[in-house]
C-alpha cells in the first residue's frame, strides 16, 4: 500500500469520528437551572460580594448566610471607582456696591486716609464758583474812569481738617475774569510811541506806524487771572465730617493769596493794548451748608480786596488800581 492511500485512509477515519465529540455541559445553578459561571476578581478562594461567607469558622461554606461588601471606592466586582475631580471651591457672594477691581478694593496703608501731619482728621475737597460786583476804590486811572464791573471766578479747595473736623486749613486754585467800562467823565490820557494799524489809501494794504504821542481815552477793561491762595475754615455748628453732619451747618473763614494774568485795555481812538497784570488778595466769607445725597451744597457771601498792577498804559501813567469785590458763590463739598 503506498503512502498516498494511508494517508486518505487516515483523514476518512477521522472525519468518521467527529461525530461523537460533545461540548461540556454548563454546571447547574439552583433548582436545577443552567447559569454561567461567575467572575470572581478575587481568585478562585478568595471571597467576593457573590461568595457566600460566614463570621465563623469555615467561612465560605455553602451554608453562608451573609455576603461581603465591597472595599468603599470600588463597583460590586471590587474595581476602582474613578472619583473624579474635586468638588468646586465654595461660592463667595461678591457684595453689592463697587465693582471688585483691585484698584478700587485695594489695601490702604496705616496712613492712608488717615491723620494727616499735625491736622490729624480727614481730607476733602470742594468746587464752587463766585460771582457779583467789583467796585475801584483807589489807584491811578483805573480807579478815577472805570465805572464798578463785572467779576466771576471759578476752581476748587483742598481742605485739611482737624481731628474733630470742626476747623480746616484751605488751599485755593481758580480761574477769574474782571471786566469794566468807563464813564462819561472820561479823560484823555498820553502814549508814546504807539504802534498802529492803518490802511494805506494808495494802495488799500495794511501796515503798521509808530506814532511817537498820542493822546487816547480809555473805554474798557478785561482783566483774567489764574489764583492761588490759602486760608483757614470754622464750623460754627458741630462736626464738618459728611458722614456725622446731620443737618444744616454754618461756616466762616478767610482766606489771601496772589494772582497773576493777562489784561487788555480797549480804547476809543485806536486798537486795544495788552500786557500781563498780577495781584494780591484778602478775603473774608460766610456760607451755609446742607447735606445732599453723597455731597454738601454751600451757599454764601464773600467780601474781597484786591490790589492789582499793569503796564498797560505805559510808565508815566499810572495803572495800578483796587478794588473791594462783592461776591455770591456756591458749590459742593465732598
Amino acid at each position: 500500500m503506498s503512502v498516498k492511500q494511508i494517508g486518505l485512509s487516515a483523514l476518512v477515519g477521522l472525519l468518521c469520528n467527529l461525530g461523537g465529540l460533545q461540548a461540556q455541559q454548563p454546571a447547574a445553578g439552583p433548582g436545577g437551572q443552567d447559569v454561567l459561571p461567575l467572575y470572581t476578581p478575587f481568585g478562585g478562594d478568595a471571597p467576593s460580594p457573590y461568595n457566600p461567607v460566614t463570621s465563623g469558622a469555615g467561612a465560605g461554606g455553602p451554608l453562608a448566610s451573609s455576603f461581603e461588601v465591597a472595599p468603599a471606592g470600588t463597583t460590586p466586582e471590587g474595581v476602582a471607582l474613578d472619583e473624579g475631580s474635586p468638588p468646586p471651591p465654595p461660592y463667595t457672594p461678591i457684595p453689592l456696591g463697587l465693582p471688585a477691581s483691585p484698584y478700587l478694593h485695594y489695601p490702604h496703608a496705616p496712613c492712608c486716609c488717615g491723620p494727616v501731619g499735625k491736622c490729624g482728621g480727614p481730607i476733602g475737597s470742594e468746587v464752587f464758583i463766585r460771582s457779583g460786583i467789583f467796585f475801584p476804590v483807589g489807584g491811578g486811572i483805573f480807579n478815577q474812569y472805570l465805572q464798578p464791573g463785572w467779576d466771576i471766578e471759578g476752581g476748587g479747595r483742598l481742605l485739611l481738617f482737624n481731628q474733630s473736623s470742626t476747623a480746616a486749613w484751605t488751599g485755593t486754585l481758580s480761574i477769574s475774569n474782571m471786566y469794566a467800562q468807563t464813564g462819561s467823565a472820561n479823560q484823555a490820557i498820553t502814549l508814546y510811541r504807539v504802534p498802529i494799524h492803518t490802511l494805506d489809501p494808495t494802495t488799500q494794504t495794511a501796515e503798521r506806524v509808530q506814532y511817537p504821542e498820542l493822546s487816547v481815552t480809555v473805554r474798557s477793561l478785561n482783566l483774567t487771572f489764574v489764583n492761588m491762595g490759602f486760608g483757614r475754615e470754622w464750623w460754627l455748628h458741630g462736626s464738618a465730617d459728611p458722614g456725622q453732619q446731620k443737618g444744616w451747618n454754618w461756616r466762616c473763614g478767610c482766606d489771601f493769596g496772589g494772582r497773576w494774568g493777562s489784561g487788555k485795555v480797549q480804547f476809543n481812538e485806536i486798537q486795544h493794548l495788552t500786557g500781563v497784570v498780577g495781584g494780591m488778595y484778602g478775603a473774608i466769607h460766610s456760607d451755609v451748608e446742607c447735606p445732599f445725597r453723597c455731597g454738601i451744597l454751600f451757599a454764601g457771601v464773600r467780601l474781597e480786596y484786591n490790589y492789582i498792577w499793569t503796564s498797560l498804559l505805559q510808565d508815566q501813567n499810572d495803572g495800578d488800581f483796587s478794588t473791594i469785590n462783592l461776591l455770591f458763590q456756591m458749590g459742593v463739598r465732598f
